[in-house]
């Protein structure tokens, strides 16, 4: 039965794919829920909302059945909500949604990190050295090939996972065939199962992220923000902060060139992206693209640091209401700072976190320790204690409660009693 309001699809509404069903209801529209397995992924699963959607389909496999009975429910496009949910968008919009379509040929490139890499270099753009097999032995010969044996570091990481998932950084020789082997076989945390194993380079610089929104095959740039990230053994990535930075930054001149040019080569033609991207002495290269809005709170710190998010556009193209692509200005300074667990145990002063939130720029903490201050080690962006956004005109002030928070962190003071089974409750603001 055909609602009277009018209707988009969100396949796998998780993480920041669940807000995009309340922005619309705001401007009277109705979204239906499309989902492609029986329960979303375990670090997601506190963001399903199905009181959002009314009317909630999950898939069987049978896309043209599945497209019958969207245009039963009235939709008028469709859009993913995390990555599990792209390569079916692509597939429903190539057949009734051109509007809404990015290139169905390049589907599994925009999804599958090590196919991007490959996407890239075919395209004679910057890309990552890399092996995907199920084979140890090839990752032997590859090292060999590429005179990365003696190499200080490689990554290991899954092909199809998100939020630094399982990315680790190891030595070749034994560790690296033990993280190999660790990896190969093991269910990721969007719930895919790793059959080949992905090794890629190390390469160092400052890396970044670029947002954009495309409509036509023309690339907005939507924001651009420096991570801060940091290392500890094997692993790789745990978030420190993310700070927004203007379009005018020098870094700016390298980086959205590149980005537009692996939007083109990668099929891009619709919706947001979120491309993270090191920026090396020799220029800039891919580290991973993400086929959905960014997560960790951007649409929030979008709005605060130039006024207009991904989702703000999203919402606008929807309602026929989008604005010629005009890019960002960055309207005052903000940083979302990570506070993480340096070892898993109980914390024994919960209290040093709890003044957090009055710090003079915060704008916003979701920072939450369990009952009891149990925790675990902080290994990936699903294990952080929460977040603090602070924003201001001045930035030295910013700086000033960003070093503030990362002293607290220093000084929390956690006893070894055992790994916990789960990490620090999720707030519903990590949507």
């Amino acid at each position: 039965m055909t609602t009277s309001a009018p209707v988009l699809a969100v396949v796998d509404p998780y993480g920041p794919g669940a807000l995009i069903a309340p922005a619309l209801r705001e401007h009277g529209w109705s979204c239906i829920a499309v989902t492609t397995s029986d329960r979303p992924p375990g670090p997601m699963a506190h963001t399903w909302q199905p009181e959002d959607f009314d009317h909630h389909v999950g898939y069987t496999g049978d896309i043209a059945e599945l497209g019958r009975r969207l245009a039963g429910l009235g939709a008028v496009g469709v859009v993913a909500g995390i990555e599990t949910g792209s390569e079916l968008t692509d597939a429903l919009c190539a057949r009734h949604f051109p509007e809404y379509a990015n290139s169905p040929a390049l589907s599994a490139s925009r999804r599958d990190k090590a196919l991007t890499q490959r996407v890239l270099a075919r395209a004679g753009l910057a890309s990552l050295r890399q092996v995907h097999t199920p084979v140890f032995s090839d990752v032997e010969q590859w090292l060999q090939d590429n005179a990365l044996a003696d190499a200080p570091w490689v990554i290991v990481k899954p092909a199809r996972s998100a939020g630094t998932d399982a990315v680790r950084r190891v030595q070749p020789g034994d560790r690296l065939r033990t993280a190999f082997e660790a990896m190969a076989g093991r269910r990721n945390a969007l719930g895919d199962v790793e059959h080949a194993v992905l090794v890629q380079e190390c390469v160092q610089g400052t890396e970044y992220s670029v947002d954009t929104f495309s409509v036509d095959g023309v690339h907005e740039i939507c924001g651009v923000t420096r991570y801060t990230k940091r290392s500890s053994g094997s692993v790789v990535g745990i978030y420190d902060s993310v700070e927004f930075v203007a379009p005018d930054d020098p870094a700016c001149r390298e980086l959205l060139p590149y980005a537009r040019a692996v939007l083109d080569a990668l099929g891009v033609r619709f919706g947001p992206m979120h491309a993270e991207i090191m920026l090396r002495p020799e220029g800039p290269v891919l580290i991973e693209l993400n086929p959905r809005l960014a997560g960790g709170q951007m649409a929030f710190l979008s709005g605060l640091a130039t006024g207009r998010s991904q989702l703000d556009r999203l919402v606008d193209f929807v309602r026929g209401r989008y604005r010629d692509a005009s890019g960002y200005r960055l309207l005052q300074h903000v940083t979302s700072v990570f506070v993480t667990a340096h070892q898993s145990g109980v914390i024994r002063n919960p209290d040093s976190l709890s003044g957090l939130a009055d710090l003079p720029t915060a704008v916003r903490s979701t920072v939450a320790v369990p009952p009891g201050g149990r925790v675990r080690m902080t290994s990936d962006v699903f294990s952080v204690l929460g977040r603090v956004v602070l924003a201001d005109r001045d930035p030295e002030r910013v700086e000033l409660d960003r070093r503030r928070i990362k002293r607290i962190e220093r000084d929390l003071r956690i006893d070894r009693v055992g790994a916990p089974t789960v990490g620090a409750p999720q707030n519903r603001n990590h949507r």
